[in-house]
């Protein structure tokens, strides 16, 4: 029980981003403008690493974003499975960059960064088939969507794992 209580203590940041959102991109400042801010406010430049250094290892956003393609990909699976017919993985996949979520989602995490679905499919399916991911695809890391009833175990290996029959 300690170990679903870790995972959904971890997955809380992700599930708030699934409903609130994609972040908003930040306007592009310059660091002069920065600068300007920090004196203003009365921020010593310690302070402010301190707060940026704080500010990333609580939000952790590589770990959040990754979390948002796996859930969106379960989302889709669950949804496919509901059609009686998995499709095949990278079909899937196709699917998920696809959707508008997706690519609202990554331009609120990279909002310098041009949208390629091309590499982003290429990228998804990669990760998914990484066997040190494959930790992340358990009981306690997903909700279905739009409730907080979590996917058991055996509804996530029949969805990711089995052949189709």
């Amino acid at each position: 029980m300690a170990d679903k209580n870790n995972i959904q203590k971890e997955m809380d940041p992700v599930y708030r981003a699934l409903v609130e959102g994609p972040p908003k991109p930040k306007k592009e400042t310059n660091w002069m403008q920065l600068r300007d801010y920090l004196e203003e406010t009365g921020i010593t430049p310690g302070e402010a690493l301190k707060i940026l250094k704080d500010k990333i290892n609580n939000e952790n956003v590589r770990f959040n974003w990754k979390m948002i393609r796996f859930t969106l990909f379960i989302w889709e699976r669950i949804e496919e499975s509901q059609g009686r017919y998995l499709k095949p993985k990278i079909d899937t996949v196709r699917a998920v960059v696809r959707k508008n979520k997706f690519r609202d989602f990554y331009l609120g995490y990279f909002p310098g960064n041009t949208f390629d679905e091309e590499k982003e499919i290429k990228l998804l399916n990669k990760l998914i088939a990484e066997k040190p991911q494959k930790k992340y695809f358990k009981e306690g890391y997903y909700y279905y969507y739009k409730t907080h009833k979590l996917v058991p175990q055996e509804h996530l290996d029949r969805i990711l794992w089995e052949k189709n029959k």
